[in-house]
């Protein structure tokens, strides 16, 4: 017996553990100007998440094109990936290079070379949906000063993705409800291997105290084949003061490239 206790303390025996799931870190990705495409926000998670670089909104350009509903096409000798929407296109999207070319052959500047970070291809979203000519958009304020980047089809051009969600979900333009009182501003991503727990921060930015149990979310995640989950939840059962912060938690299978989140309140 002494002679064990001897070589435990020596480290001369292995020590025996017992295996815990494996847990990756979470991934936050801070939605600084989140994007409403169709009058829903789009938000990217974790590493996909949106990011500044030279005054210009970097976006995640595959997960970009699936939230618009454009076709994204990948060309491997050039290495670099063109959008097609509506008829457009913007072609020649290369990490490190500050021009595109759209697809009647004018070369256009990006403002801002695109980025390969972790595997994803960011580019700079204003210019691109600037060439692409059926889209329009603008940088507007909520009532707390916080901005949104609206995104939407020009004149009576529908975006092709709001036709695929309206079969998916049932939220709507409901009479007598007010949308969108909560603002979203970061997106956590975790997994354990077998799911993927989506963590939503949000502000209250409807001007008004919620009042408690009269607000209901959505999130419909997306994943890189357009699978989509859907998660319904109530809002707080307590009044929820103006500009507080909260927080939102779901599961999905499969990792997504981005998570449309709708809020009403009645």
């Amino acid at each position: 017996m002494k002679t064990l206790i001897m070589l435990l303390c020596a480290g001369l025996l292995p020590a025996i553990h017992t295996a815990a799931p494996a847990q990756a870190a979470p991934v936050a990705g801070g939605q600084i100007m989140p994007v409403m495409i169709n009058n829903q926000y789009v938000l990217f998670p974790g590493k996909l998440a949106p990011y500044m670089q030279a005054g210009r909104l970097m976006v995640p350009v595959r997960a970009l094109a699936g939230a618009l509903g454009a076709q994204l096409t990948y060309d491997a000798a050039t290495k670099s990936s063109t959008v097609s929407l509506l008829g457009e296109s913007v072609g020649q999207l290369r990490a490190g290079q500050a021009t595109a070319v759209t697809g009647n052959g004018s070369t256009i500047a990006l403002g801002a070379s695109p980025q390969l970070r972790e595997g994803v291809l960011f580019v700079p979203m204003n210019p691109l949906l600037t060439a692409l000519k059926k889209v329009k958009w603008e940088n507007m304020s909520n009532v707390l000063g916080r901005n949104v980047l609206l995104v939407q089809g020009r004149g009576d051009t529908e975006l092709p993705q709001a036709k695929a969600w309206q079969s998916v979900t049932p939220f709507g333009d409901l009479g007598g409800e007010h949308q969108h009182p909560f603002y979203p501003t970061l997106l956590t991503q975790t997994t354990d291997g077998k799911s993927f727990r989506l963590s939503l921060s949000v502000i209250n930015a409807s001007g008004f105290v919620i009042p408690k149990a009269t607000s209901r979310l959505e999130f419909v995640a997306v994943d890189s084949r357009g699978q989509a989950v859907v998660r319904q939840l109530p809002g707080p059962s307590q009044a929820t003061p103006k500009a507080a912060a909260l927080s939102f938690t779901i599961n999905v299978p499969t990792a997504p490239d981005y998570v449309i989140f709708n809020s009403r309140t009645e």
